[in-house]
């Protein structure tokens, strides 16, 4: 009976296990299909449906994942395609979830003006010297 037991709940572990490396490996597929907009971005204008469809992956990638790389690369998404307001507004979050990721605060220094701007060049340079003064 006991080696039933333990035989039952390391087959309920093993499946966790790995349903949540489907989900995270899922996760990544869609975090590239934001990074794909993102870098078409960069080469000039892309369609909205095609900017639409990037920003509804990048939620998708936000199921069950407690990294900022999906807030950053809609972030990124927004900077190049000039909505800084909305930019800022995940910069925000991520910050506010996250004070000590750099990347956050760059993204920040990126979508920010004025004083949050220089609050920004101000953290990042505190969180790594060198890009604070790669900014500067």
């Amino acid at each position: 009976m006991k080696n039933a037991l333990v035989r039952t709940a390391l087959v309920v572990f093993a499946l966790c296990v790995g349903a949540w490396l489907v989900v995270a490996y899922r996760a990544i597929e869609l975090e590239e299909k934001g990074q794909a907009a993102v870098t078409d971005l960069q080469h000039g204008r892309i369609s909205a449906a095609k900017q639409r469809d990037a920003v509804d992956a990048l939620d998708d990638a936000r199921f069950l994942n407690a990294d900022q790389a999906p807030n950053l690369i809609e972030g990124n998404l927004w900077v190049f395609a000039s909505d800084r307001r909305r930019a800022a507004a995940l910069a925000r979050k991520i910050t506010a979830d996250e004070p000590e990721n750099v990347s956050g605060w760059f993204l920040a220094y990126l979508a920010e003006t004025g004083a949050a701007k220089r609050a920004a060049i101000r953290r990042v340079s505190e969180l790594d010297p060198w890009a604070g003064e790669a900014l500067r």
